[in-house]
């Protein structure tokens, strides 16, 4: 008899841990759950894109790739001038400083939350100067980095090669960046 008293406390015991072990992983899989959740839900931004207008309440990310399309920007006294009817159009756009000091194109592109960016259209580690959109992340044209429009978060290599954030403003229908930011501006590696 008491071996098979045993057996059942063995049963039982094996049991009770079974059930111990699925109540610890069901409660690591809704904690890591949950962390995702927040940090989707409160995501930083950048710093320099968090001082950036917001332009509209939600811009509708898409799975479909964006590439970045070709603008023409012109000087107007200390500011260097794109359109803003171009970002709203084609959702990314590049350009590059008129009278070519720098010859390091920029982007401009607004966020899902609607926020302007405009950065310095480059990623160090590759050395491309193009991106395209594709959902709510900001891609390398050249090498398989990529990261959040919003905070530059890195889900791939170049953890700190992002487009570098310039800072700018909107006046009217115009986007505009001061001049010396732009040929000011040194590569980070």
């Amino acid at each position: 008899m008491p071996v098979v008293a045993a057996a059942g406390d063995s049963s039982a015991k094996t049991l009770a841990k079974s059930k111990w072990l699925m109540r610890v992983l069901l409660l690591t899989v809704l904690a890591a759950g949950l962390m995702v959740y927040v940090r989707d839900a409160f995501r930083m931004y950048h710093p320099v894109i968090e001082k950036q207008p917001a332009l509209m309440q939600y811009v509708v990310g898409t799975s479909d790739k964006i590439p970045s399309r070709n603008v023409e920007a012109k000087i107007e006294g200390p500011f260097l001038v794109v359109s803003l009817k171009d970002v709203t159009e084609h959702r990314l756009i590049r350009f590059f400083d008129p009278q070519g000091n720098q010859n390091v194109p920029i982007i401009a592109y607004l966020t899902p939350g609607g926020k302007l960016v405009t950065a310095m259209s480059i990623s160090e580690n590759c050395r491309s100067t193009d991106f395209y959109l594709e959902g709510e992340n900001i891609h390398c044209a050249s090498c398989p980095s990529y990261w959040n429009m919003t905070s530059l978060e890195a889900y791939a290599c170049c953890q700190k090669f992002y487009p570098d954030p310039i800072p700018s403003t909107v006046l009217g229908d115009e986007i505009r960046i001061e001049v010396q930011t732009i040929r000011n501006w040194k590569t980070r590696s």
